[in-house]
């Protein structure tokens, strides 16, 4: 999963810092905005056996020692200090949620936001990126993920549907967790009106139809036009 999130984060602006982390628990990786505007910094980790008793550990200890190996490093700008993001992947098999509520709400050294997902979501997410030749996760690729189904994928979503796709059910649980991707809804095609109207008026009234339409109705005149229109075809 960490590498889903780490390529999102490449392809949506974001740059690798270059900082040797001492930990080895679980793969870490800084980035920082390409955009100078966006004063930002993303961490992203995975912590691969999340049970309670690391996941307290973790809250407790290394989300500070990691807070201050990056301060340490002379890689970041002033700002990381208030302006840095845990993204934190965990899988969700027998996972205690009061602990990742407990995560999401500590309100030290990072933000945090955590990012669940099921071995089954995993598949399924690298399936499309394979058999489609996805290298690169753009905010666009999202959107055609979820816009994807004529949007039976978000029905099933918000009904909890047990056969739900699980592709859809991990990536809008990415877009709500990264405030960097934007959903853009799906465009409805409109149809031509006119030519409906025009295929559906049989073919005898199809000269009226354009009278009608041809001349400026008013109070005054309406008789007189429906008499001349419909006097004609008498």
């Amino acid at each position: 999963m960490i590498t889903i999130l780490n390529n999102i984060m490449t392809s949506n602006g974001f740059v690798l810092v270059d900082i040797d982390f001492t930990n080895e628990e679980f793969p870490l990786s800084l980035f920082k905005s390409q955009n100078q505007r966006r004063e930002e910094y993303f961490l992203t980790l995975e912590i691969s056996s999340p049970s309670s008793e690391t996941l307290k550990s973790f809250l407790d200890d290394k989300a500070q020692a990691i807070f201050e190996e990056i301060q340490k490093s002379d890689k970041v700008e002033r700002y990381f200090e208030k302006n840095c993001t845990m993204l934190i992947c965990l899988e969700s098999k027998n996972l205690d949620h009061g602990m990742v509520l407990a995560i999401e709400e500590d309100p030290y050294n990072f933000k945090k936001n955590v990012i669940t997902y099921t071995p089954a979501e995993l598949a399924a997410i690298n399936r499309h990126l394979t058999g489609n030749t996805i290298s690169a996760i753009h905010n666009n690729v999202i959107n055609e993920i979820l816009n994807s189904n004529n949007g039976k994928d978000f029905l099933d979503f918000k009904h909890q549907i047990r056969t739900r796709n699980p592709l859809y059910d991990l990536t809008i649980r990415i877009v709500l967790k990264l405030p960097f991707l934007t959903y853009s809804p799906q465009e409805q095609k409109l149809e031509n009106l006119s030519l409906q109207i025009n295929d559906a008026i049989p073919n005898q009234l199809t000269e009226i139809f354009h009278k009608i339409l041809s001349v400026e109705w008013s109070d005054e005149n309406i008789l007189a036009h429906v008499e001349s229109i419909w006097w004609d075809k008498a």
